[in-house]
């Protein structure tokens, strides 16, 4: 399955750069003909749109060429509108009309929310904010790399002032600052006097990407693509990178890992701390007795959870044991492939149904294991314990799948 990375560390990330991002990975020839007869029928406007080669200190990359002649959006409902005209015409699936919905309503949220009662889209309500999100999308879906996974890196906002409807406001702009906060996406540093994530850019990252990373994750690169911005910065190339690339090992993934040491902390809040913090979303929970300062009693929480998560779930520990300082450390976890078959047992005549998790490695086997829950159901039809039905099912199906008849 296709996966891809996302770098935007460099120099940040806009609409038009992803677009041609993709357009130089996949090499794709008819996207943006398609697009410009979309645009030229569909809306008031007069569109022409290229990818040209270009070059940003030295290094080769593909730039979007956009001339457009026609009206802006005043509403979030007109520039949906659009999209789902354009979207129509280009055949998109539903699935992907109701991304780049989802798409517009971020934008929309992230504007309502800076502006309150004046609200409008500002420079997000243009047709080429549709040609950013609807050329993305269309590549994203027809080289099947939606099916798979999108990471992405901490990405680079800059700094500098920018000139906006309201004045000169300082990088990044409020509806981008908006988006990367309510969804948690960690930024980059960067010493450019200059705008590098727009509100589209990072809007399309938010509703694309599953997970975002802090390093390079284990894998194999396969092709890049790079998609050149439209301003010339002092110290980096101002281009964003996609790398399509598989992983290493398949069952392999980052997490981030958390901690925090307490020794004034009782039992039964440590207990309801492990449960809320599961309750929370964290992928693991446990605690180890140690010894802290001055030689008292004391236990390590360690929370495990999802990169992007971190600071969320920093807050709930600490408000949940007390805690002043949470370390945290990206790890590495392999894990292996869960699936379920149902068999039968026979029990004193009677045949009863379970189900087994079958967990294998690099397809190795590595266990088959009766759900608990199916053994306690089973003990009280028969009256016997969980531990001996377990080992009659064990006796009766694990055997292998050529020679078992009870398997359905």
């Amino acid at each position: 399955m296709k996966s891809l990375l996302i770098d935007p560390r460099m120099a940040g990330v806009a609409g038009d750069m992803l677009l041609a991002s993709l357009l130089d990975l996949t090499g794709d020839e008819e996207c943006l003909p398609l697009l410009s007869k979309a645009v030229c029928e569909l809306t008031h406007c007069t569109a022409s749109i290229e990818a040209l080669e270009t070059t940003s200190m030295g290094i080769g990359a593909i730039k979007m060429d956009i001339g457009l002649k026609g009206e802006r959006f005043a509403s979030a409902e007109d520039l949906a509108g659009a999209f789902k005209n354009i979207s129509n015409f280009m055949e998109m699936t539903p699935t992907i009309i109701d991304k780049g919905l989802e798409v517009i309503s971020v934008l929309a949220e992230a504007e309502s929310s800076i502006h309150k009662e004046d609200f409008h889209l500002h420079e997000v309500g243009s047709v080429d904010t549709v040609i950013d999100i609807a050329g993305t999308l269309w590549l994203l879906d027809k080289y099947e790399f939606l099916e798979g996974n999108i990471s992405c890196l901490p990405v680079a906002v800059g700094n500098g002032i920018i000139c906006m409807d309201h004045g000169k406001i300082p990088s990044p702009a409020p509806a981008a600052l908006e988006i990367l906060c309510k969804r948690s996406i960690p930024i980059a540093s960067s010493t450019e006097l200059f705008e590098l994530a727009t509100p589209t850019g990072v809007a399309i990252l938010a509703c694309i990407v599953d997970d975002f990373i802090k390093v390079y994750p284990t894998s194999t690169p396969l092709n890049t693509g790079r998609g050149a911005g439209n301003a010339t910065l002092k110290s980096s190339p101002n281009i964003l990178r996609i790398i399509e690339n598989i992983s290493s090992h398949e069952n392999n993934e980052q997490a981030m890992m958390l901690e925090t040491l307490v020794d004034d902390v009782s039992g039964e809040v440590l207990g309801h701390a492990l449960n809320e913090m599961l309750d929370a979303g964290a992928l693991d929970a446990y605690i180890t007795p140690t010894t802290g300062k001055k030689n008292r009693p004391a236990h390590l929480v360690s929370i495990m959870c999802v990169p992007g998560e971190e600071r969320v779930m920093c807050r709930k520990l600490m408000q949940q044991t007390g805690s002043i300082g949470v370390r945290s450390r990206i790890v590495d976890r392999f894990i292996a492939k869960r699936h379920f078959d149902k068999y039968k047992v026979e029990i004193n005549g009677q045949k009863y149904p379970v189900r087994i998790k079958i967990s294998t490695f690099d397809d190795h086997l590595i266990s088959r294991k009766p759900e608990f829950d199916n053994l306690v159901e089973i003990s009280k039809l028969t009256g016997l314990s969980p531990r001996i039905i377990s080992e009659e099912v064990k006796r009766q199906c694990f055997l292998p799948i050529k020679d078992s008849n009870e398997r359905d």
